[in-house]
């Protein structure tokens, strides 16, 4: 399958590269193991041993680099063998790939790409609020056999939420009553959904004063690429503007990683703007978003990767609704994007 490889992927959560771990994981089909550097930087190079192909993952983080657990064979963080214990020490031809790897905005991001062309400016301030200490957190990760595509068609269309979701992130009472918007600005996509007077959601009523028994309720999804969906959503008394006393909100990063061309990595994180110090609504949060992605949209979305197989899903000629303006228009960029990488490619090659 083709990636779109000169580009930011999520990669991880910085902690989990504390106490010299190695984070082994496969990106657009190439193994990788990630650690942290004793300078406190991060790094990231192919997880292949060269000499017997085990992952070094399974190995010691010795160091600036990784020893391989199975016969010791030692690499730096810029790819090359520097110890060597068999044989007198004499050092082996050999190196694994090295990937930029950033630390930003509380998330790690890696390039598959040309590391000639990783400018850290490239990973977006929008995803600032993932690290901003005045806001609450919940964040996760889930492992999905399915294309990382399916995941963004998920994010950009809500409307399965009346039914996947029906009695926690959404409710019937949100069904036919919407306006849908879409706005292009420059690689940046976004869907706006206003629902006036409504009965909220699940999710919400705890957050909300007795008397709100009705709520204009706002969700917004925003892709960037490659494959990343920033997505506010919240709620306000009806008929006042955004942002007047009894207002609460959330804005969500979902960050999706390819795996292999039918598996991905899940990144989200869920901040929010109200009951910070609440233990009580974070453990009430943490649970119903991991029974909405990890017990409703995993298994249904895995369940279609199974029914595509390996075909790509408009290869399908699948019906398209209006609802689904959002991701057919995020799935014909990103096709004109990776068109474009190839063709500048195979110009620099020539």
């Amino acid at each position: 399958m083709n990636f779109l490889k000169n580009a930011w992927y999520a990669a991880g959560w910085p902690d989990e590269l504390n106490d010299g771990k190695l984070v082994g994981r496969r990106f657009l089909n190439e193994p990788v193991v990630m650690f942290r550097k004793s300078d406190g930087t991060v790094a990231a190079m192919g997880d292949r041993c060269p000499h017997r192909f085990a992952p070094l993952h399974l190995g010691r983080h010795v160091g600036d680099g990784v020893q391989c657990g199975y016969h010791g064979l030692e690499f730096g963080a810029d790819g090359r063998c520097m110890r060597n214990p068999h044989g007198g020490g004499t050092l082996p031809n050999a190196s694994v790939p090295t990937y930029p790897l950033a630390e930003k905005h509380g998330v790690l991001w890696i390039w598959m790409g040309d590391a000639t062309k990783a400018d850290e400016s490239l990973i977006s301030d929008s995803f600032a609020f993932v690290a901003d200490e005045k806001r609450a957190h919940i964040k996760g990760y889930l492992h999905i056999e399915a294309n990382y595509m399916l995941l963004v068609d998920n994010l950009m269309d809500l409307s399965h939420g009346l039914y996947l979701h029906a009695g926690s992130l959404s409710n019937r009472d949100m069904q036919d009553n919407f306006e849908l918007k879409t706005r292009v600005e420059g690689d940046v996509i976004s869907s706006e959904r206003e629902q006036p007077n409504i009965e909220p959601p699940a999710i919400w009523v705890p957050a909300l004063p007795p008397e709100a028994a009705r709520i204009d309720y706002f969700s917004y999804n925003e892709w960037q690429k490659p494959s990343n969906v920033i997505h506010p959503v919240g709620c306000r008394r009806v008929g006042k503007p955004e942002g007047v006393d009894g207002g609460v909100s959330s804005r969500s990063a979902h960050m999706f990683t390819p795996e292999t061309d039918t598996s991905s990595h899940y990144f989200y994180s869920n901040s929010r703007d109200y009951g910070v110090d609440s233990q009580e609504a974070d453990a009430r949060i943490r649970k119903m978003l991991a029974t909405a992605f990890g017990g409703e949209d995993k298994p249904m979305i895995e369940a279609q990767q199974k029914m595509v197989g390996n075909v790509d899903l408009m290869a399908l000629r699948p019906v398209i609704l209006p609802s689904d303006k959002p991701a057919v228009m995020v799935r014909r960029r990103l096709a004109q994007l990776i068109a474009e990488e190839q063709r500048n490619a195979s110009s620099e090659a020539a």
